[in-house]
């Protein structure tokens, strides 16, 4: 079993927990709705829509996607480490405690970890991921700022030819920048989950058959008993009988649940709840989906622009290459806000499903 070990925030500024105690009122429905909905089918939709409004998806929110105010590589690192600090919840150290006090180190403890382990990763990758996104719309800008000072009219009207030159040098500046979303590759990050699940399933098939097998042995202990004191009392009156036999068998059916059953019990319900948690792989899924629409996305903004450049400073290519950008703007920006919305919510999912992992492992440690 694991050992039981307080949540301690790293910071006073850390999110709060999304599983607050019973006596904060209905602060704990907002992350404990949808706890109802069957564990193998998750209602992935209803969770999402009812996260958007808990208090704790916009702390969130709010910490990822607050630019940050770095000038420096090292800066930018540091940052990185520090929000990550902030939004992964229940900390590392707190998480790292209670493994090291994991006493037997069994494979359940092995599970555990690697499922705490992943859902470090996937948070960590998500936030590198927003950063992908802040640089998406700081590509976008100078593009999204010349276009918006032009006529709204469609198509555009004739530009002048400053205003050629200028979308030219804007042209080159996109062009020269990396596509912010090309190097994002979650088949790694997919797979660690769907191997850890492969895992816990089959330990939970084995911890299943175990507590059928105590639950026969204690049923055939009984049994024994019953036989035994029938036995004894043979010669006694049938009234006699009755009574031994039933104190016999009620006497005997503690004794018959071995420890190791209780102790199996709870390694079944800690299973379940590290099963659940990774259910994750279904934000992962959508996140990776919206990854690569963007990566197309920009992708083929680029096209466009390469296309003007290799025309030189001609009025038409550039006229036709920024109707296009504008046409393509609103669906650029709608994938950057689903993107934003799912990364928050990958986040959301990984906090309530550690804390509940870590609240299980408390529950059965103190009892």
């Amino acid at each position: 079993m694991l050992e039981c070990v307080s949540f301690k925030s790293s910071t006073p500024t850390s999110i709060s927990s999304p599983l607050p105690p019973p006596s904060e009122g209905n602060s704990t429905e907002e992350l404990e709705e949808g706890e109802g909905t069957s564990a193998t089918s998750p209602n992935v939709s209803r969770e999402f829509h009812r996260a958007v409004e808990a208090h704790s998806y916009n702390e969130i929110r709010s910490m990822v996607q607050a630019p940050p105010q770095v000038h420096h590589i090292d800066d930018e690192d540091s940052h990185h480490r520090h929000v990550l600090s902030q939004v992964l919840q229940p900390d590392s150290h707190s998480v790292r405690e209670a493994l090291a006090k994991a006493k037997p180190k069994s494979n359940l403890t092995r599970l555990v970890s690697t499922y705490f382990d992943h859902s470090e990763t996937a948070s960590d990758f998500c936030l590198r991921l927003s950063r992908s996104v802040h640089r998406a719309r700081y590509l976008y800008a100078p593009l999204s700022d010349l276009l918006s000072v032009l006529p709204a009219d469609a198509p555009l009207p004739s530009l002048s030819q400053p205003q050629c030159n200028h979308a030219y040098d804007l042209f080159l500046q996109f062009d020269r920048e990396e596509n912010p979303f090309a190097l994002f590759r979650l088949h790694r990050l997919r797979d660690s989950f769907s191997d850890l699940k492969r895992d816990i399933q089959r330990d939970l098939r084995k911890c299943h058959s175990r507590i059928r097998l105590f639950r026969h042995g204690a049923a055939g202990c009984a049994l024994c008993f019953v036989a035994a004191a029938a036995g004894t009392v043979l010669v006694a009156s049938i009234v006699a009988v009755h009574a031994v036999v039933g104190f016999s068998a009620l006497s005997a059916a503690p004794f018959c649940v071995p420890r190791q059953k209780k102790r199996e019990l709870a390694r079944l319900k800690q299973l379940e709840v590290v099963e659940n948690g990774t259910h994750v792989v279904n934000d992962i899924n959508t996140i990776d989906s919206l990854v690569d629409r963007l990566q197309t996305a920009v992708e083929g903004d680029k096209a466009f622009v390469r296309f003007a450049l290799e025309r030189g400073r001609e009025r038409h290519p550039i006229q036709e290459v920024l109707k296009q950008l504008r046409k393509n703007q609103p669906v650029l920006e709608h994938l950057l806000g689903d993107l934003e919305q799912h990364i928050c919510f990958c986040f959301y999912s990984v906090n309530k499903a550690r804390y509940a992992l870590l609240k299980e492992i408390c529950s059965h440690q103190t009892s």
